[in-house]
This record gives structure tokens, sequence and C-alpha cells, in this order.
């Protein structure tokens, strides 16, 4: 008697069992480099979809980057105008012995800055410069735009100078230099503050106390008289001659 027992029977491995693998999952560097590509193939669309639409209909990065570029080329130009301007008024040749009209005003801003500005780290001659600047800037804004920021500074420019010059003008003849500096401003001042008012806007309002005559409203409601086309008693129809009874 054999009590062997037979290993089992192990079924081989079919080709028609294998499924086909599918493709591996994405990494995080696949995936970060298609976001990538995707923005960037945006941006480069926004960019060429701008000539078309316009200010707009134009992306706001694109306007936002247009502003802010404008911004500060702006501030550079400005500041390199600014500082040329000052350079060029340095520079220039002051005679300290002129007389007439103009060195009775500007002799006196010139010393006063010169004496006050000896413990700051600006030289006088800059800040001359620059307070002519702000003086002639002021002016032809004022003049051309009327803007109120210019209008304020070109009437704080002009009280600073006629301070400046009854400060630093010799004592028997501060009153004449004064004057003359105040005329000189207030004659300038009806080109830089022309069409300027300080009087207040009126509003009028006018308050009717009429009142609307009252609508009566009289209702008429027309009836149309009632006509008896046939009347039955019991079933039975009166003849006209039986109704009038």
């Amino acid at each position: 008697m054999n009590n062997t027992v037979p290993f089992p029977e192990q079924k081989r491995p079919d080709d028609s069992d294998k499924q086909p693998a599918g493709p591996p999952p994405p990494t995080g560097w696949d995936r970060f480099t298609t976001r990538a590509i995707d923005w960037t193939g945006n941006r480069i669309e926004d960019i060429l979809d701008a000539p078309t639409y316009g200010w707009t209909g134009m992306a706001t990065w694109l306007k936002a980057l247009i502003i802010l570029t404008g911004s500060v080329l702006g501030l550079l130009a400005a500041w390199w105008g600014v500082t040329a301007l000052i350079d060029a008024v340095r520079s220039a040749t002051w005679h300290s012995h002129d007389t007439g009209l103009i060195a009775t005003m500007h002799q006196p801003v010139r010393g006063y800055l010169q004496t006050h500005s000896a413990a700051l780290p600006v030289s006088a001659t800059t800040a001359y410069a620059t307070w002519q600047l702000f003086g002639a800037a002021s002016f032809i804004l004022s003049w051309w735009s009327g803007a109120t920021g210019a209008r304020l500074t070109w009437t704080v420019w002009g009280a600073s100078a006629v301070g400046m010059i009854w400060a630093a003008s010799p004592a028997s003849g501060r009153t004449v230099a004064t004057g003359l500096a105040v005329l000189t401003w207030t004659a300038a001042s009806t080109l830089a503050l022309s069409g300027l008012t300080l009087r207040s806007p009126s509003f009028v309002h006018v308050h009717n106390d009429v009142q609307p005559p009252p609508v009566l409203v009289r209702p008429n409601i027309h009836l149309p008289q009632p006509v008896v086309e046939r009347v039955e008693i019991n079933g039975r129809e009166l003849r006209p001659a039986e109704r009038d009874n």
C-alpha cells in the first residue's frame, strides 16, 4: 500500500494572465516642470495678446509691470534731471559785488543760506541752487498747470524768500529790501496764481411751498337697465300682457 501523497499540481503561469503594466506615476519634478511649462506658455500668450486687446483687455500682471517700470524710470529721470540742474546752477559764477534790484534781493538770501548752513552737510552753494530750482519749477508749474501742490510750493517759497531777505539785509535798508521783495513776489504771483479764488462757491436752493391741488376722484358706476326676456311661473311662460298685470 502506497501512502505517499503526490505534490499538488501547480498551475503554470500563462501569458494570457499577465496584464500590461501602466505608466509609472509622475514624480515631483515632473509635476513641477509641467506646471512651469504651462505657466510660461500662459504668460507668453498674455504678451502676444496685449497688442490685440489693448490696455483695457491686457492682463493685470502686464499692467502692473508697465506701471512699475514707468514709475522707476520716471523717478530715475527726475532724479537725474534735478541733479543736473543743481550742478549747473552750482557751477555758475555769482558776483558778490552786483548792484541793482536783483542783487538787493538775491544777495541777502545767499548770505543767509551761507551763514545758517555752515553746520550742515550741504554746502551753501548747493542750498542756494536748490532754493532757486524750487522757485523756478514751482512758478512754471503753477503758471502752466495750476496744480495745487505747485501753488502751495510757490507760496511757501516766496514767504521764505521774504523772511530771509528781512533777516539778512542791512538794518538801514531792511524795510526797503523786504518791500521790494514783496512787490516782486506778488507781481510774479499774478501769473503763478492766476485763476485762484478764495470765494467759496455759492449754492442757490429754491424751495417751493406751493402744494399741488388735491385730486378728487368721484367714481360713477353706470349699470345698464335690466332686460327681462322671459318669465316663467311653474314652468309656464308668461306672455307680455300677463307680465304687466
